[in-house]
């Protein structure tokens, strides 16, 4: 299954939303005659792909199905049209994102340790 839960959803929305943002920018950059560099082009493409790729989706999700209709929707969508779905969605970027947040916790609570040592001493 491609959404293994709701989290899921939520955190990939997060990234296309930082997407989005991102891309913004971009094209401002673009539009006052900036040269864009090999890897901003194509995270711009790989972004407006996905916005594109929302609008489909977000429709089907939206049909009045049980949600088992919705997970056989998105399984068959993956299974046969895997490029319709946005890479915010996918299993790399999402893995990548639970990293991250895994590294700052870490640095939180290794700041909130050094804090607490201070304050014995």
């Amino acid at each position: 299954m491609f959404f293994n839960h709701e989290q899921d959803v939520l955190q990939g929305t997060q990234l296309l939303a930082i997407d989005v943002a991102a891309a913004m920018e971009l094209l401002r950059r673009a539009l006052i005659g900036d040269e864009l560099t090999e890897k901003e082009k194509k995270a711009l493409r790989r972004t407006l792909t996905d916005l594109a790729s929302v609008v489909p989706i977000g429709f089907l999700m939206l049909l009045p199905v049980t949600a088992v209709g919705h997970a056989a929707m998105l399984a068959a969508i993956q299974r046969y049209v895997p490029a319709l779905i946005p890479s915010t969605y996918g299993p790399e970027r999402l893995e990548l994102l639970r990293q991250l947040e895994k590294m700052k916790e870490l640095e939180t609570t290794e700041e909130d340790a050094k804090e607490n040592e201070e304050e014995l001493v």
